[in-house]
């Protein structure tokens, strides 16, 4: 393509060009991507592109479209201070999880062993957070035999655990 034929369709459709681009959002410049645009119609082989308008359009979509998912790709949070990147993670570490499980399979063991009254008094309390009282309603007795009864099975959870550890 000439080159006076070339400024005069870009002075033709260059504003149009830019309102369709502007659609794409402030992300992209819709400047950039139309002078992109008609640098590669200029660099085209002559006599190459039958259609220069659709050709432009449909090349200016795409290098808004690649823009995007580079942007998107490319997307990091700015970060003040590289030294809160250096803090300590507070997850627990792989072998923390498989010690934490390993501990809790021997809890639920050692809740099995329980007579059934002291395992479910110590669960209503521990886990479910009802007060001896309650759990002396659910369980008809007296809010002081509830007492005994987590405080039997916490000393057994802590002699059974204590034994699982000295194992270890």
């Amino acid at each position: 393509m000439r080159q006076q034929d070339l400024i005069r369709l870009f002075e033709e459709m260059a504003p149009g060009l830019r309102r369709y681009l502007s659609r794409f959002g402030p992300a992209i410049s819709a400047d950039d991507i139309t002078q992109d645009a008609f640098a590669r119609l200029a660099a085209a082989e002559p006599g190459t592109i039958e259609a220069p308008r659709a050709w432009l359009f449909r090349t200016a979509h795409n290098i808004a479209l690649k823009e995007l998912k580079r942007l998107k790709v490319a997307a990091t949070d700015p970060v003040g201070d590289i030294s809160a990147l250096e803090q300590p993670c507070d997850a627990p570490s792989p072998e923390d999880l498989v010690e934490l499980t390993d501990e809790v399979e021997r809890l639920r063991a050692i809740l099995e062993l329980l007579p059934e009254r002291q395992r479910v008094s110590l669960i209503l309390f521990k886990v479910e957070g009802l007060s001896h009282k309650e759990i002396g309603w659910r369980l008809g007795v007296s809010h002081r035999t509830v007492e005994r009864y987590v405080a039997d099975a916490i000393a057994h959870c802590h002699e059974y655990l204590s034994a699982f550890r000295a194992e270890d």
